[in-house]
């Protein structure tokens, strides 16, 4: 089974192998921000796709972030991730944007 190791600067590496490194910001996400201790997060995780990814946060954090992440994904700025699409590729260097999108008026 897989242990998540913090050190300096907020990146978590999985023991036993991960192969993807990524960097998420969260963005209109308290309660997120607070359970993983940053509005930034610098994470290396086993698995190359957005699922991967999600597997990975729950794992790490639980249930409660999950939860929370009702959000758009944006891909290094400029490419968006249907919050479904479980099989969207992710590679080394990737930047995510959580953003919690506000309507009304």
């Amino acid at each position: 089974m897989s242990s998540i190791q913090p050190n300096e600067g907020r990146v978590f590496h999985l023991k036993g192998g991960g192969n993807t490194k990524l960097k998420l910001k969260f963005f209109g996400f308290p309660e997120v921000e607070r359970l993983v201790g940053s509005k930034e997060v610098d994470l290396q995780v086993e698995g190359n796709t957005y699922g991967d990814l999600l597997q990975h946060l729950k794992k790490s954090y639980g249930e409660s972030v999950m939860k929370n992440l009702q959000i758009q994904i944006l891909k290094n700025g400029r490419e968006w991730i249907g919050k479904d699409d479980l099989t969207h590729p992710l590679k080394d260097g990737d930047q995510l944007t959580f953003l919690q999108m506000i309507t009304g008026g």
